[in-house]
């Protein structure tokens, strides 16, 4: 790619054979221009306030404000899909029975259903002991999904839940919360880019 200065219009970038001078006229770039692989913008939503909220047996919830919406600019483009959440359940066999995935609208995404098998796309991380429950958080790393939407209508991602219990879960800390050392507080974020197809 060339970096073109120039002292009436400033700067410009041309890529041989693929974005030329003529096409940098305004309008005139448009996503099926650009190679693919290429991101062509990025939406998230950082979450860092603690809060709590309620959880029904084998039913798929949301996790409260991890969404975040994006208007595709092509029909063709990928989203890549990025989660991840930070918290600490009132039932610790949470950690056993549950999974993360990603809705879009009101699809849901991640394994087919299989039976009464609760599904998605990854579970979080036991960090903590039994005698540790209540001060020590579990986490989901980044979780991560490739969707193909099919659409220039804005839409919406969430990070969504199933468990195998009814409980409280607490977001973006640990059940107790006490302001002292080992009551660790964190964030959960999610993210989704445009890509190229």
């Amino acid at each position: 790619m060339a970096l073109e200065l120039n002292g009436t219009t400033g700067v410009s970038l041309v890529q041989d054979g693929i974005i030329t001078a003529a096409d940098l006229a305004s309008g005139a770039i448009t996503s099926s221009a650009l190679p693919a692989g290429t991101i062509l913008q990025v939406q998230t939503t950082n979450v860092s306030t603690p809060g709590s909220q309620s959880v029904t047996a084998n039913t798929y919830f949301e996790i409260t404000g991890v969404s975040v919406s994006i208007t595709p600019s092509s029909t063709s483009s990928k989203i890549l899909l990025q989660g991840s959440w930070f918290g600490e359940p009132s039932n610790s066999a949470f950690e056993y029975n549950h999974m993360f995935s990603f809705r879009r609208d009101t699809t849901y995404l991640g394994s087919p259903v299989a039976g009464s098998r609760p599904v998605g796309i990854a579970m979080a991380t036991r960090t903590n002991l039994n005698t540790d429950a209540g001060s020590t958080p579990i986490s989901l790393g980044v979780m991560q999904y490739v969707d193909t939407p099919a659409t220039t209508s804005e839409i919406t991602y969430k990070l969504f839940c199933v468990s195998q219990y009814t409980m409280t879960l607490y977001n973006n800390r640990t059940v107790t919360d006490s302001n002292a050392v080992g009551y660790e507080r964190g964030m959960s974020m999610i993210t989704a880019m445009e890509i190229a197809a």
